[in-house]
């Protein structure tokens, strides 16, 4: 019985902030949102791959591993807010536009922007602390390629 309640606490915890060995846990974080956008559609295709490969392996390097961790931590992942914490801890406001600006890259990618990918794009930017005009001008500026 006693096994059964620390189960149960365990599923309340709060996840843990630690990356897997090598990967900084907040690029890790950013990778996993973006897996989350390239999925929220129900297809994550290969343009969506190749764009989020080509977002990491341009701020982190070694994208295909980056990528690799974040689908599984993603797909255990409850919800993204354990995501949007670290990647707005880790990064100064200012900057944080050019990451919505990758992100938006993902949604674009594969030619259609879907009422969940929009969602989330917004959830993001409001948990990011990002502005809705800093938002709005990241999406423009991923639009312009």
């Amino acid at each position: 019985m006693k096994r059964l309640f620390a189960d149960i606490a365990a599923l309340f915890e709060a996840p843990s902030s630690a990356a897997p060995k090598g990967f900084d846990p907040a690029a890790l974080a950013l990778a996993a949102l973006m897996v989350r956008l390239a999925r929220a559609d129900g297809e994550f295709d290969e343009g969506e791959r190749a764009a989020i490969l080509a977002a990491l392996d341009a701020r982190f390097g070694n994208g295909a591993a980056l990528l690799a961790e974040a689908e599984r931590q993603e797909a255990e992942a409850l919800d993204h807010h354990q995501f949007t914490r670290l990647v707005k801890a880790a990064n100064e406001p200012e900057t944080r536009g050019a990451l919505m600006e990758d992100l938006w890259r993902v949604v674009l990618a594969d030619g259609a922007r879907d009422d969940e990918e929009n969602a989330l794009m917004r959830q993001f930017a409001s948990l990011l602390h990002v502005s809705d005009q800093e938002a709005a001008l990241a999406r423009r500026r991923a639009e312009r390629g």
